[in-house]
């Protein structure tokens, strides 16, 4: 199982944004306190999922969670191509925050251990007011084909976890 958190960082403080996990090829993508959570199973099934979790309305982080490729509608889900033997980069899911207010809209992080990825936010360009968090699965043999569909992304701003395949690439786009 692979379990990755995404943080930002501002200052001296971090904040926890998203975790994405990863069992077999079953990909989750959490937002902490938002009481639903988005995934992609080994079988091309995707979806939106509540957790069970009564959330106070107001009470979640700022967030915008999007899902990847388009697909066929089954059910309550998606059913698009699953990741194994992808022969190219593919979209998973993008996570929107408003990073306007971090110390009142996100927990702080304060994890030692395990896989993180943290988003420096003092490289965002001034008057910067979000930042996407994408989510994607890359083959080693096609790497380009995530650099043709996310062009520009600055290796400060990029996480690989490598030692998977699919890889699963993280990136963070302010605006």
């Amino acid at each position: 199982m692979i379990e990755v958190f995404i943080v930002i960082k501002d200052g001296n403080d971090q904040y926890y944004l998203l975790k994405v996990m990863r069992h077999g090829f079953d990909v989750y993508c959490i937002p902490p306190h938002l009481g639903m959570h988005y995934s992609l199973h080994g079988s091309g099934e995707s979806h939106f999922r509540h957790e069970g979790k009564s959330v106070e309305s107001g009470d979640g982080s700022p967030v915008a969670l999007v899902m990847g490729e388009a697909g066929t509608p089954s059910g309550k889900g998606i059913i698009r191509a699953p990741l194994s033997d992808l022969g190219r980069a593919s979209g998973i899911c993008s996570a929107v925050f408003s990073i306007d207010s971090l110390s009142q809209d996100f927990q702080t992080f304060n994890r030692s251990g395990g896989e993180c990825f943290v988003i420096d936010a003092g490289l965002f360009p001034k008057g910067t007011r979000g930042v996407e968090v994408g989510v994607w699965a890359v083959p080693a043999r096609n790497k380009a084909s995530f650099e043709f569909n996310n062009p520009n992304v600055p290796t400060n701003l990029l996480y690989k976890v490598a030692y998977c395949e699919p890889q699963i690439w993280l990136y963070a786009r302010p605006f």
